[in-house]
């Protein structure tokens, strides 16, 4: 059962899915307003996320193949955080994994909760700078490459709607207006 929900939920006994990498939970609850609510919630242990930023304004991202939208999209690295594994140790293991690079220097930006309406997650989205070379592990379900651009090249993708991916939006804009420009 998640934490997230105890406490607030009365029969939240029923596992409608048990899967690899979430859970699927029937809730029974009692809303602010007093209404009776019941609903399905998917119980995800969380992620983390990383903007890996190179030197002369130059970001890492990754084109990945996303079997559920049958696409290729552009996206900052991220995985699932393991159970007991703090998000900056889930960030550091999933950078390294996915570009072959390291980072020196980690900066928490923010936590997001990607889909409230429907699910506990939250995502932990870091800053890595200071790159270094390390080794690339990626798993046998991920097809990806490294692709480098420019945040201007990225903003102007996004723009575009090239970018649709919206932890990646988020990182580069959250960057972009709330680091680089100290608002």
């Amino acid at each position: 059962m998640a934490q997230i929900l105890q406490g607030r939920c009365r029969a939240m006994n029923e596992v409608v899915y048990r899967g690899k990498k979430f859970n699927v939970l029937k809730f029974l609850t009692t809303l602010p307003n007093g209404r009776k609510a019941i609903g399905e919630i998917v119980d995800y242990p969380g992620a983390a996320a990383i903007l890996p930023l190179l030197p002369n304004n130059m970001i890492l991202l990754l084109k990945q193949y996303r079997v559920p939208i049958g696409k290729w999209i552009i996206e900052i690295p991220a995985g699932t955080l393991k159970p007991g594994e703090n998000p900056l140790e889930c960030a550091q293991r999933e950078l390294e994994e996915e570009t072959g690079f390291k980072a020196k220097t980690w900066v928490k930006m923010l936590e997001i909760y990607t889909s409230p309406g429907y699910s506990n997650e939250v995502l932990h989205i870091f800053l890595a700078k200071n790159l270094e070379k390390g080794v690339k592990k990626t798993e046998t379900t991920e097809v990806l490459e490294n692709t480098y651009l420019t945040l201007d090249e990225a903003i102007a993708l996004i723009k575009r709607g090239v970018i649709k991916d919206a932890k990646t939006i988020i990182a580069i804009l959250y960057y972009t207006y709330c680091f680089k420009h100290k608002v």
